[in-house]
């Protein structure tokens, strides 16, 4: 009995522990939204129903760089290169494309950089650890592929394999197939997502 009463004791002190990590780390979070103008109180902003609108790994990040207008003036391929930036991690340092992003991509993540300081530098002071990704070089690929590059092609301009620039393709169809659903964007940029869509959608994508 006396060991199950310890047991019962130990869980307790577990579950006591647990609960004030997630509890804080949920007031974390508040105070980062709070910063960034997604919550007045309690009450979500615009910038808020944006954020909340969309699913990601960082659905702050994606949020206010989709509402920071520096999306809207690109074209469609243009914007498929831009969103793959924001979902994309580039893990292999040998990774290579002989490929380019376009110049008016490059503006637009140079425009975000920061933003993303800003992002990290609060996740890091409320020990929130969630990916800020703003890839540049493997994003060219996608650019390519929205101006209707051959598949073979892509593959012989990239040390990525087959596999690999699927799932990169995928993760951006997936973010462009949220804009349209997600309140207060730009009407020219849920024009431009639903080309981009439509334009990614070919095989062997559609597979």
């Amino acid at each position: 009995m006396r060991r199950l009463q310890t047991e019962f004791s130990d869980r307790q002190a577990t579950l006591s522990t647990l609960s004030h990590r997630y509890w804080q780390e949920f007031l974390n979070l508040m105070d980062i939204l709070q910063h960034f103008n997604c919550l007045v109180d309690v009450q979500p902003t615009t910038l808020g129903e944006i954020a909340a609108a969309i699913r990601g790994e960082n659905e702050l990040w994606l949020g206010l760089a989709l509402a920071s207008g520096q999306f809207d003036q690109l074209e469609a391929p243009q914007l498929t290169a831009a969103c793959a930036a924001l979902v994309t991690e580039n893990s292999r340092p040998d990774t290579w494309t002989r490929y380019q992003i376009s110049k008016a991509v490059e503006l637009v993540l140079r425009g975000l950089r920061g933003l993303r300081h800003d992002i990290f530098k609060q996740q890091r002071q409320h020990q929130v650890m969630l990916p800020v990704w703003l890839e540049y070089e493997i994003t060219a690929v996608v650019e390519r592929w929205a101006s209707e590059t051959d598949w073979n092609e892509l593959c012989d301009h990239t040390s990525l394999d087959e596999g690999d620039i699927v799932r990169i393709l995928r993760r951006t169809a997936d973010v462009l197939s949220q804009i349209p659903h997600v309140p207060h964007l730009s009407p020219q940029l849920i024009g431009n997502a639903r080309e981009a869509i439509e334009i990614l959608d070919r095989f062997p994508l559609n597979e």
